[in-house]
């Protein structure tokens, strides 16, 4: 059985739920999602301040759910509900199992369905870690990144409705002013309302989320694993110092 951990790195129960929720929606039967908040972290990862610490969360849960494999349970692969793909290549560090963040999964589906395509983004404090993600993953010269003008909370509760007009007419500025042939959501939280505004705008929407976990999904069928002969190899085994001592490496 396909066993995939979905772990939002904030601390936002809601958008947890949220995540959990749409992923286990797309699955094909008898896939398993876990899906989680780290025990600690920002309350929500706008910006690279908010990943540097989300990151440590993130790798804590991920300490705690090899561990529990190990006894039974195991992970087949792990989504990082993030659009700032937070640790991802730590976390691949860590694990045999494949991690994947929204990102990187969302403009390698958008690649496939549109020549030039946008992110739209919450706040304008992602916009150039997101130009870094884009240019990293290869896609710098078929992708724009524009922020919507929203706090990344605000896709929950009394300002939902708000935040997605603000998203909705920043995507229609992409299409009208960009020449973006297909939307990327740029943010975990907006999962619920890909469908709705591919809808409203007749052009291709990718979550990350769906577009993450059916990667996963697909590569723990096939059973590949993340190598351990380069980059992703484990850490060596060393003394942590200080609060950081329980994440030492060990063989």
């Amino acid at each position: 059985m396909t066993r995939i951990a979905v772990i939002n790195p904030n601390m936002s129960v809601g958008f947890t739920e949220k995540v959990g929720l749409q992923a286990r929606r797309i699955v094909a039967p008898g896939t398993e999602i876990v899906a989680l908040n780290p025990q600690f972290g920002p309350a929500s990862i706008e910006g690279y301040y908010d990943e540097a610490f989300a990151s440590v969360g993130l790798l804590a849960a991920m300490r705690g759910l090899e561990a529990d494999g190990a006894s039974g349970g195991k992970i087949s692969g792990y989504v990082v509900a993030c659009f700032d793909d937070t640790g991802v290549d730590a976390a691949r560090c860590l694990t045999k199992a494949p991690v994947m963040g929204l990102c990187e999964a969302a403009l390698r589906f958008a690649a496939i369905v549109a020549s030039r395509f946008a992110i739209v983004t919450p706040m304008a404090v992602s916009v150039r870690p997101l130009e870094h993600l884009v240019s990293k993953y290869g896609a710098s010269s078929q992708c724009v990144v524009r922020a919507a003008g929203v706090r990344t909370l605000d896709f929950e509760g009394e300002n939902a409705d708000m935040a997605y007009l603000a998203l909705k007419i920043s995507a229609e500025n992409c299409l009208a002013e960009d020449g973006a042939e297909a939307i990327v959501l740029g943010c975990a939280g907006m999962t619920d309302i890909a469908d709705r505004l591919q809808a409203e705008l007749g052009v291709p929407v990718i979550d990350g989320v769906s577009a993450a976990v059916k990667l996963i999904e697909a590569m723990g069928m096939l059973g590949l694993q993340t190598s351990k002969a380069g980059a992703y190899a484990s850490p060596p085994v060393k003394t942590y110092d200080g609060i950081f001592a329980a994440f030492a490496p060990v063989a």
